[in-house]
């Protein structure tokens, strides 16, 4: 009986151990099982960031590409404005050329012309000069006066500073115009 109770003995051994195996297997299964889990769900973090950092940098490669597109055109035009403003600077330089010696003669000329011009403004105020000393001059100015003086003219023959002339132009009597002007001569 002993060597049947030994057999029971390590039958139960081996049935203790079998279930140790078994319940030490189902806690690594479940532990595995967490650590998929949780490495899936890493892996579902780790990929919805990598795609939303892939859709961040397109939209700054194409933010930049458009950047770049805008510098092309931006370089493009300022080319083109060099270009024409190089060929206006061209034609104004030929232009200055060809004006050069014009201007130059002005310069070259100036105390010249500064002189005859000084001369020529001389004898023409001696011009005017001797046409108001003639007696044809005079003649017509007194007629313009005359003729300015109205129905007043033959009262300022006499002398245009005496108060009857100077009463008869303002259109009031003597007395009024004394009245407003006593320095007046004859008032």
């Amino acid at each position: 009986q002993q060597k049947g109770e030994d057999k029971a003995q390590g039958g139960k051994k081996v049935i203790d151990m079998l279930k140790y195996i078994l319940s030490e297997s189902e806690k690594e299964e479940t532990a595995a099982h967490q650590m998929e889990q949780e490495a899936q769900h890493t892996f579902e973090d780790s990929m919805a960031a990598l795609k939303q950092e892939q859709t961040d940098t397109q939209a700054a490669l194409t933010n930049k590409n458009m950047e770049l597109a805008d510098s092309l055109l931006e370089l493009q035009q300022k080319g083109e404005d060099k270009a024409k403003t190089e060929q206006e600077k061209v034609a104004i330089e030929r232009y200055l050329e060809r004006i050069k010696p014009g201007c130059d003669f002005i310069v070259e000329n100036f105390a010249t012309r500064e002189a005859n011009r000084a001369t020529e403004a001389a004898a023409l105020d001696q011009a005017v000069t001797l046409l108001k000393e003639s007696p044809t001059y005079a003649s017509a100015k007194a007629k313009e006066q005359e003729r300015a003086q109205g129905e007043c003219a033959g009262v300022c023959k006499v002398s245009q500073d005496q108060v009857d002339c100077k009463a008869c132009l303002a259109k009031v009597s003597v007395p009024g115009y004394c009245a407003g002007h006593p320095s007046t001569a004859g008032c």
